[in-house]
């Protein structure tokens, strides 16, 4: 990797990480609204029975999808990290080649430091790759996931429609689920388009 890479890899992860947290406040919203459902289903009584059931399931859904983004941040910092010690890497193997031309005489003497760093260079470039990779399965499990809380939001919708004196607030809600479900399969989508090019 050289210098330039690194920083569009450094670049690119600080991109993925404020995408994944415009995702990580979707979810937010995503357990506000189900709470708002499940006291709408409440409101409305008997007839909304089905419309409560599939708020309680995207209650649960948003526990996922929070517990989903923990485990994307996470993975972010740790990539982060990983790149800014690849740059210092770089930094030092550089550094040591100069070093190395500069006495042409003493070059054998930096040969074991040289080899060294560029083993543990190697190493961490191999792991950071692998976590790109490990990072763009996350990512398209979570989209996964976003699409189940998609079908659940338009199970919502369906269910609104017998809410009776509750219809039009069931129906908002409905609505509101679906909107932010959307974003954040847009925002996911995006995020996967981001690591691709790893």
């Amino acid at each position: 990797m050289n210098d330039t890479q690194a920083i569009s890899d450094l670049s690119k992860s600080v991109a993925i990480n404020q995408g994944l947290k415009q995702v990580v406040d979707i979810s937010h919203q995503i357990n506000l609204v189900a709470m708002n459902a499940i006291l709408v289903a409440k409101r409305a009584g008997a007839q909304s029975a089905g419309f409560k059931v599939v708020a309680m399931e995207l209650r649960m859904f948003s526990q996922k999808m929070e517990e989903s983004m923990d485990k994307l941040s996470l993975m972010i910092f740790q990539l982060v990290r990983r790149i800014a010690d690849l740059r210092k890497l770089e930094k030092n193997l550089r550094s040591i080649t100069t070093t190395m031309q500069k006495n042409a005489n003493g070059a054998h003497k930096f040969e074991y430091a040289y080899t060294h760093k560029q083993s543990a260079y190697q190493k961490l470039k191999d792991a950071t790759d692998l976590e790109w990779h490990t990072l763009e399965k996350e990512i398209r499990r979570s989209l996964n996931l976003c699409s189940s809380g998609a079908m659940l939001s338009h199970n919502a919708r369906i269910e609104a429609a017998y809410g009776g004196s509750m219809l039009a607030d069931m129906q908002q809600v409905a609505g509101r689920i679906e909107e932010i479900m959307n974003q954040a399969i847009f925002h996911l989508k995006q995020l996967t388009k981001s690591t691709r090019s790893s």
